[in-house]
């Protein structure tokens, strides 16, 4: 459960952050947080608040609806809206319907939560511009949470149990075991001029192992992908190519690429049905489906396919705009901070070729799966 975002983390955080939650502690965990994270402008009646996880805000449409992963209110009409992102992909809008829904109170404040930091991508925002706030758990999470295991002293239970979660996020961020160590470097290049241009060198090589590792991994994915009998798509207009890749790392303009590399499972009657794979921080896969014509499906439209994507497998996330249901591989593949033991462990080629025929073994049995029960569903949707 370390990488799941609701069954999780954001359970955890809302606990923390409910007056009347189970650590006893009232409202100081809450109270811990607005004052170290929001600005002294903000008034909050913390006493009597109200905190939700995956809140409904409405039908989803272009710029209103869906779910909220944390949201606190009090009674005077004024809310903290937390979306929290460990690995998952950033949705289409998400930030601007989040935004657009803070409007219905006096005062409000939008949070972007994510492991290091990061800015949600345009493809969040809608290309709009907002006001919102960004808070990393590595450098701001878990030093409030340091602060409510202080609080939760006298409460053992709650206190080992915020210590387990604080080293469950050291982990994640790679605090523990780095931060010493970087500490060290960085004094030893801070000695000497010569030093910090020898550092800025190695970085710039670095984007180039990083470019030459995600690409590897890509074009050993393709040909276990191949190797099970599948055709990729190799003109599909999100095909992973060197170009894109190298803007992954290098051109900060295009933090919202979505790439890889994709198989046509189903292709009649107007309809297309895709197995892709393909990265955002993490690599994950699954299936689309959409109109040949370019017209845009609705929910209703897709509930039986999401019935058949839950029946393949029902470890099958269902909540993307675009996506029947997507899932991340058995090895965590976190391209944009690459800074893990799973990431490493792809340039040994043995390893690489482990990950990537488990990928397209399971690409394989879903493909079979889907294409022989949703015959029955496709003449509904004949356009």
């Amino acid at each position: 459960m370390t990488s799941e975002e609701t069954r999780l983390h954001s359970a955890f955080l809302a606990e923390l952050l409910n007056v009347k939650g189970s650590h006893g502690l009232k409202d100081k965990p809450l109270k811990a947080f607005i004052s170290k994270f929001l600005d002294a402008d903000f008034e909050f009646e913390s006493s009597d608040s109200e905190c939700n996880v995956e809140y409904f805000i409405g039908r989803l449409t272009d710029t209103t609806g869906g779910r909220i992963d944390i949201i606190i209110r009090d009674k005077h009409k004024r809310s903290v809206i937390i979306e929290n992102k460990i690995y998952a992909a950033d949705q289409g809008s998400q930030m601007l319907r989040y935004y657009n829904y803070s409007k219905e109170f006096l005062s409000s404040r939008l949070i972007y939560l994510s492991l290091d930091g990061k800015e949600p991508s345009d493809y969040s925002t809608g290309g709009n511009s907002f006001t919102f706030m960004t808070l990393s758990y590595k450098y701001n999470i878990i030093k409030w949470l340091e602060e409510c295991r202080q609080i939760a002293v006298d409460l053992p239970l709650v206190r080992e149990a915020i210590s387990h979660y604080i080293n469950l996020l050291k982990h994640l961020t790679n605090s523990s075991l780095m931060e010493e160590a970087n500490n060290e470097i960085a004094d030893l290049i801070m000695q000497s001029p010569e030093n910090i241009q020898v550092a800025l060198e190695i970085d710039s090589v670095l984007t180039i192992v990083k470019i030459r590792t995600q690409m590897k991994f890509w074009d050993q994915l393709r040909a276990s992908i191949e190797d099970k009998g599948l055709e990729v798509n190799t003109k599909h207009p999100q095909t992973v190519n060197e170009n894109k890749v190298r803007s992954y790392y290098v051109d900060s303009r295009n933090k919202a690429l979505n790439y890889g590399l994709w198989v046509e499972v189903i292709h009649e009657n107007g309809i297309i049905i895709e197995w892709g794979c393909v990265v955002q921080q993490n690599v994950y896969f699954g299936f689309t489906i959409k109109y040949e014509s370019g017209k845009k499906l609705t929910g209703e439209d897709i509930k039986e396919y999401k019935l058949i994507i839950q029946q393949c497998d029902n470890s099958f996330y269902l909540d993307y705009d675009n996506w029947l249901g997507w899932m991340y591989p058995t090895k965590l593949l976190n391209f944009r901070a690459f800074n893990s033991e799973d990431i490493f462990s792809l340039l040994k080629h043995e390893s690489l070729v482990a990950v990537t025929d488990e990928i397209a073994a399971k690409a394989l049995n879903d493909i079979r799966f889907i294409r022989e029960n949703v015959q029955q569903y496709i003449a509904k949707l004949v356009i």
